[in-house]
């Protein structure tokens, strides 16, 4: 197996591996949330803080799950526009299309991996029913976004190179 096809069996990994891990921060926030309202209805109190931390979580699901979708191509895509161009055609419109993604996402992961760094710094919290740390979550931005970078740089030298 040459360096690329390790390569790419790495990252196939690491979307999997994510993509599992959001799989199970939904299974725990289901299971969060079923408790606060248990706690709600028995003994009416809810678990102080669970809407933060419901919120906060959410962003896991959303981001570890980015790059995955994107190497299946089923992120939402203009299929009205793009099927009904030859492939020839295409090509060049899913090119610019792969190159101002790869463009906004390493802004994106830059600015989220900085906003993560400030709150972890200042100690950035959520003031709810109990003050809650946001730089956790806020990580999930940068690797999620970082990785589907990665993932749409592949796509696009697999689409220069005529794989696509």
């Amino acid at each position: 197996m040459g360096r690329v096809a390790k390569f790419l069996n790495y990252l196939a990994k690491a979307e999997d591996g994510l993509t599992l891990a959001a799989a199970g921060i939904i299974g725990f926030m289901m299971v969060f949330t079923v408790l606060d309202v248990m706690m709600l209805k028995v003994v009416h109190s809810p678990i102080r803080g669970a809407s933060e931390y419901s919120a906060l979580t959410f962003v896991f699901v959303v981001m570890f799950a980015v790059s995955f979708s994107q190497r299946r191509w089923e992120h939402l895509s203009m299929g009205i526009l793009l099927d009904r161009l030859s492939p020839r055609a295409r090509r060049p419109i899913l090119g610019v299309l792969l190159s101002l993604g790869i463009f906004i996402c390493i802004m994106l992961t830059w600015s989220s991996f900085n906003q993560t760094v400030w709150a972890y710094v200042t100690g950035d919290t959520i003031v709810g029913a109990i003050p809650v740390k946001t730089w956790w979550s806020r990580m999930a931005i940068p690797i999620g976004i970082g990785i589907a970078t990665v993932r749409l740089t592949v796509q696009l030298i697999q689409l220069v190179r005529g794989k696509v």
